[in-house]
């Protein structure tokens, strides 16, 4: 909620009083120099007439000659990144939430030479601040609604990464969605190299990754499941790790339901269980999934496939899986063991208690 309070924060903070206009921009640049004022005339923005009417004007001006150079409307000047000389700061680039300045001064389109990147207004996502791109061409500089999208579209000023070449940007919906883009500068426009989505699945705490990947026009789509096993540390009844790969073991409680997943290194899932989908289903409801015998310290579960049997005792623990005849004893490591099977209590509704 931190980035919340900042825009609310920031919208408190936008009026600025009459006689303190016009505003200079700290110092940024040896050829030019930048000042806002309240705008005073109807406003052609791009070529249009746009559907809010600019309160304040940005001009950027030849610092030896005064000549102007380009303008620009923006709807509000954020008083916070004033100096004690009452001058904007430009170039505070907080990503991805936080305070951003009026005006970049940076290179964009990775030739050598720098364009400005000027605030016009809050069109980002969640209210976020947005900016309007104009690349440098020759001693004049030119609006790019390509380069522009990619704030007005997304979450507030891009990043970009001078040593690879590449912008940065974010989006969100929630707190269960995020994307996060790579583009490369083709043809002087910005253009998807690799697009990462995490969704957060509530049903089962797990989080799905979809990574896009472009060669030419050609679009490549991957999905993976993770899980947070740093964030499901309260709801973990066990883990543990196998000898020989590493590989983990975990067995967590959702909603009173038990629940398994086998875990790669980078907590990349494997293979979980129950697969059911729908988990308030009423065939599920009246569904034991896993069977547990608590005087052998065993919890056996099944699928079409395999039979597995997860054991502990005093001086060992692991997995034995039965599939095609054959049986594997997948041994783990008990000094890595965290919790116990003996915390199986009798308020999981997918678990049968075997008692002998």
């Amino acid at each position: 909620m931190k980035w919340m309070i900042g825009f609310l924060l920031l919208f408190c903070l936008q009026s600025v009083a009459q006689d303190t206009l016009p505003v200079k921009i700290r110092d940024f640049s040896k050829k030019y120099e930048a000042v806002i004022d309240r705008t005073k005339e109807d406003t052609l923005i791009n070529g249009r007439y746009d559907d809010y009417s600019p309160e304040f004007t940005l001009k950027i001006l030849d610092k030896s000659s005064q000549k102007l150079i380009l303008k620009a409307y923006t709807m509000d000047i954020p008083t916070y990144l004033l100096d004690e000389n009452n001058e904007a700061i430009p170039n505070i680039k907080e990503i991805p939430y936080g305070s951003q300045s009026v005006l970049f001064y940076e290179d964009y389109n990775f030739d050598g030479v720098k364009d400005f990147a000027l605030m016009n207004g809050y069109g980002s996502c969640y209210g976020g601040p947005s900016f309007s791109i104009y690349l440098a061409k020759e001693e004049t500089f030119e609006y790019s609604e390509a380069f522009s999208i990619l704030s007005n579209e997304y979450c507030g000023m891009f990043h970009i990464d001078s040593e690879t070449q590449t912008i940065h940007t974010m989006t969100k919906s929630g707190c269960c969605w995020h994307q996060f883009s790579e583009f490369k500068v083709i043809d002087n426009e910005p253009k998807p190299a690799k697009i990462t989505e995490r969704s957060a699945l509530s049903h089962r705490n797990f989080v799905e990754v979809t990574e896009i990947t472009y060669d030419g026009e050609i679009e490549n789509r991957t999905e993976k499941l993770y899980f947070p096993l740093e964030e499901m540390t309260s709801q973990i009844l066990l883990y543990f790790e196998l000898e020989h790969n590493g590989k983990v073991v975990t067995l967590y409680e959702i909603d009173e339901k038990l629940h398994y997943v086998f875990l790669q290194k980078d907590d990349l899932i494997e293979f979980y269980f129950p697969k059911t989908d729908d988990l308030e289903s009423e065939t599920t409801l009246q569904k034991k999934d896993f069977s547990y015998n608590s005087t052998d310290k065993v919890l056996t579960f099944s699928n079409n496939t395999a039979r597995y049997q997860i054991y502990e005792t005093d001086y060992s623990i692991g997995i034995m899986v039965e599939t095609n005849g054959k049986t594997y004893d997948m041994k783990g490591t008990k000094s890595t063991a965290i919790g116990s099977l003996k915390k199986l209590n009798t308020k999981l509704t997918n678990v049968i208690n075997e008692v002998f």
